[in-house]
């Protein structure tokens, strides 16, 4: 297959291996609107039952998550809170930060001139990439000055607040890029017929089987990037 036939890929056959044995054949293609809002709506409610959990005082979730809470110090809290936010002040540098990037090269530009082109890429990424870190930096100072004034019970409070904010962040994105897998995988090459059975089915599979899909699926998130770039 050639390059330029790599760039517009949206599906592929992907043989799943346990070692150097196939067990089983399908096919991973890009979801399309309707299975995205699908998978939108399967992360919200598992990321709303997770944080109802988190708040049960006697669920294992809470327990997992606070049952030292007790004995933090408040630098400890301070800290727990800072990281927990460190998601949000990305969130924000990257909506806040223009991303405006280098003119791109004419027609039929000399080989020095892609060289040229390449190095003045090369120190934007870099440049882009430190205004990001200070961005966050100075908002998880910022916060840490602010914090640092609140008493032990309000740091308490809001490292609980954080953590259960984080936890259910990081639960809704598990469960949307599972289900649009899930969505994405098929058993024939026309794509017509879903290789689980439900998404239940899909997650109670073998860690090694959901890996193998999650990087074929990439693969395709990042046939279909090259395009924009």
């Amino acid at each position: 297959m050639s390059k330029l036939s790599n760039l517009f890929r949206w599906k592929q056959k992907v043989e799943i291996r346990n070692g150097e044995k196939v067990l089983a054949t399908v096919w991973v293609r890009l979801v399309g609107d309707n299975e995205y809002q699908k998978a939108r709506t399967e992360a919200l409610r598992r990321s709303r039952a997770m944080r109802a959990k988190l708040r049960d005082t006697s669920s294992e979730e809470n327990l997992a998550n606070f049952s030292d809470i007790a004995s933090l110090e408040k630098d400890e809290l301070v800290l727990g809170i800072c990281i927990a936010d460190i998601p949000d002040y990305r969130d924000e540098a990257v909506l806040t930060i223009p991303d405006k990037q280098p003119e791109e090269l004419g027609d039929n530009p000399t080989l020095e001139e892609q060289e040229d082109y390449q190095v003045i890429m090369d120190e934007y990424r870099q440049k882009r990439i430190a205004n990001l870190a200070a961005f966050i930096d100075g908002k998880t100072n910022d916060r840490k000055a602010e914090l640092e004034k609140e008493d032990l019970d309000e740091l308490k409070k809001l490292y609980r607040g954080a953590i259960i904010n984080m936890r259910c962040t990081e639960e809704f994105s598990r469960v949307f890029r599972e289900y649009c897998i899930y969505g994405g995988t098929f058993e024939d090459k026309q794509c017509k017929n879903l290789a689980f059975s439900s998404f239940e089915d899909f997650n109670s599979s073998a860690s090694m089987l959901k890996d193998q899909l999650l990087v074929a699926y990439t693969s395709l998130e990042l046939s279909g990037d090259d395009l924009k770039n």
